[in-house]
């Protein structure tokens, strides 16, 4: 989703407790005035994105407000507009990393595939939400510098997740698909593979993230697959 960043005067407050999670179709662009609504969304999607970002650049820890307000040309007073604190925006942050990986899940669920190409799916699709700036920091920052309160809304997502692709993998020990292993360390092994790419890809390099979701899983799959299967 391109977004332009805020202009030096936010005056959009969100309404309620805390910002809702920007969606694709959140604006209305055949519309040519976009409603106070739909602006704040594009503004507050820039400030997590710009923020996202740093937080990759410097660290969270490392990345005051005041350097966040200076990179959007917009005072610090401005941001509370639309979020508590710092810890209020690495929240929506991560609660944006799950919106772009969900999908992976809900593709490889829905397929009537093996367990080996179910995984693939999810691998593919989530492999590539990784590159994106999002799932970097997701992977970067992690729940840890969260408060706790915030750390527990987001805790059952990441378990979920986990979840979700050991039964993968038990799915295609059963019908075969994929030879018999230990599934919480195979699934340990593919999510360390897939959050380094957060660690050391660069969009201007050599591979795309498709590309490079193809390649992590060829490795994976040629330990996995049952080579005994007909």
């Amino acid at each position: 989703m391109n977004t332009a960043e805020p202009s030096a005067k936010i005056d959009s407050p969100v309404p309620g407790p805390a910002p809702a999670v920007v969606k694709a179709n959140a604006v209305r662009w055949g519309s040519e005035i976009q409603s106070s609504a739909e602006q704040g969304d594009l503004k507050r999607f820039a400030i997590l994105r710009k923020a996202a970002e740093l937080f990759n650049e410097r660290g969270f820890y490392e990345t005051s407000l005041n350097e966040l307000a200076k990179r959007l040309n917009v005072t610090k007073p401005s941001l509370y507009l639309y979020f508590k604190n710092k810890d209020d925006i690495l929240l929506q942050i991560l609660n944006q990393a799950t919106v772009e990986f969900t999908p992976a899940m809900e593709l490889a669920k829905e397929s009537d595939l093996c367990g080996i190409e179910k995984l693939k799916i999810f691998v593919l699709q989530y492999t590539q939400a990784m590159s994106g700036v999002f799932g970097k920091c997701m992977v970067l920052s992690g729940l840890s510098p969260l408060e706790p309160s915030s750390r527990e809304q987001l805790t059952p997502t990441f378990r979920l997740l986990d979840t979700f692709v050991r039964n993968l993998l038990a799915e295609g020990i059963k019908d075969g698909s994929i030879a018999p292993c230990d599934t919480k360390i195979a699934t340990f092994s593919l999510f360390g593979a897939m959050h380094w790419l957060a660690r050391w890809y660069r969009p201007d390099g050599e591979l795309s993230p498709e590309a490079i979701a193809e390649q992590v899983f060829l490795i994976f799959e040629t330990g996995l697959r049952n080579v005994r299967q007909p």
